[in-house]
């Protein structure tokens, strides 16, 4: 702007045009920012222990009609780039979601939002499962559990464990439903069959292009499961629920931990400790979303003359970020040269 245009523009015009800077600092947390991504008209801050959306004042008030209008920060999401699964899903995402790599038809912005909103509900998922963790370990602690002479011992217990299963599994189907959003930006004529149309729309190519349909073969048990499972936990009914048992003991008098079953015809699952059952599904859903990702990028590369890229997973000596395994490269001979 030259010296006039300066001169004769308004306060608050001066304000929002100046030079400035901006401290990403919360009360509990101070840890340092790793990196910026920005997606749609976003952008967020990456720290090591949350994610969050900084908005100029122009975002709040374009019109520029007040000038007390402040930028503002805000957490999206109480995990950050010290977490591996951070890396494995939003940041995996950010690195693969290229306007500029993707083909055009693809809406980039309207994905990333959807993995945002996939890593939301895992970390959800994951307080669910992490507060579950706590209490059974602090509820040990305060227990000796030794047989008193009257024969009889105190169990630790577990409040609201049902509760928290039907939480937990809520969450974990929002994330696949969410993933399956991204797919169906990729892939428009899987229709309301849900992961098994995805299937059979890939199973119907003419030509194979890679081995998606067996990666699908493979996860599809799973995807089953956690969507059958809470069908079990919001509508129960005699051959559809969980059952759920605190602490206990057995005939060996062994102290046994909460455990969960689920009754299903379909997908039926054993008494298994309900925190072990948790931490399983969780890690499969960050697993299954770096996968999945994977391929549905990698089959929508735009044709770029004379460079042969496509998604490659990079050992750890040429990862931008460890946690971050995917990445676009060329392949040239024994060597992957990275793209982007």
């Amino acid at each position: 702007m030259c010296k006039k245009d300066k001169a004769n523009s308004r306060p608050v015009d001066r304000v929002r045009d100046s030079a400035g800077s901006l401290e990403v600092t919360t009360p509990d947390d101070d840890s340092p920012v790793t990196g910026m991504l920005t997606f749609g008209d976003g952008l967020y801050a990456v720290k090591e222990k949350g994610i969050y959306e900084i908005k100029l004042a122009d975002q709040i008030d374009p019109e520029r009609t007040n000038i007390h209008v402040p930028n503002t920060v805000q957490r999206v999401l109480s995990y950050g780039s010290i977490e591996p699964w951070v890396g494995s899903v939003l940041l995996t995402g950010h690195e693969l979601l290229k306007k500029d790599v993707l083909n055009n038809d693809i809406d980039v912005d309207r994905a990333m939002l959807l993995v945002l909103e996939i890593a939301q509900n895992i970390a959800s998922a994951k307080d669910v499962l992490k507060l579950l963790g706590d209490s059974q370990r602090t509820e040990l602690e305060k227990y000796d559990l030794k047989v008193s002479k009257n024969r009889s011992v105190v169990l630790p217990a577990v409040n609201g464990i049902t509760n928290r299963c039907k939480e937990f599994f809520q969450k974990s189907d929002h994330a696949l439903d969410g993933l399956f959003k991204i797919t169906k930006l990729f892939i428009p004529n899987i229709g309301k069959g849900g992961w098994e149309s995805l299937q059979k729309e890939v199973g119907k190519e003419p030509e194979k292009i890679d081995n998606f349909l067996e990666v699908l073969d493979s996860i599809l048990p799973f995807l089953r499961f956690v969507r059958n499972t809470r069908n079990c936990v919001e509508h129960p009914r005699a051959d559809q629920r969980i059952v759920t048992k605190d602490f206990s003991i057995n005939s060996e008098n062994q102290l046994l931990p909460p455990s969960i079953e689920v009754v299903h015809r379909k997908t039926p699952q054993g008494q298994v400790p309900v925190v072990e059952l948790m931490s399983q599904v969780v890690n499969s859903i960050v697993d299954i979303f770096e996968v999945m990702i994977a391929f549905l990028c990698n089959r929508k590369i735009k044709p770029i003359t004379g460079f042969p890229v496509s998604v490659h997973m990079f050992p750890e000596k040429q990862r931008k970020i460890n946690s971050v395994k995917y990445g676009y490269g060329i392949a040239t001979g024994k060597n992957v040269i990275r793209f982007g």
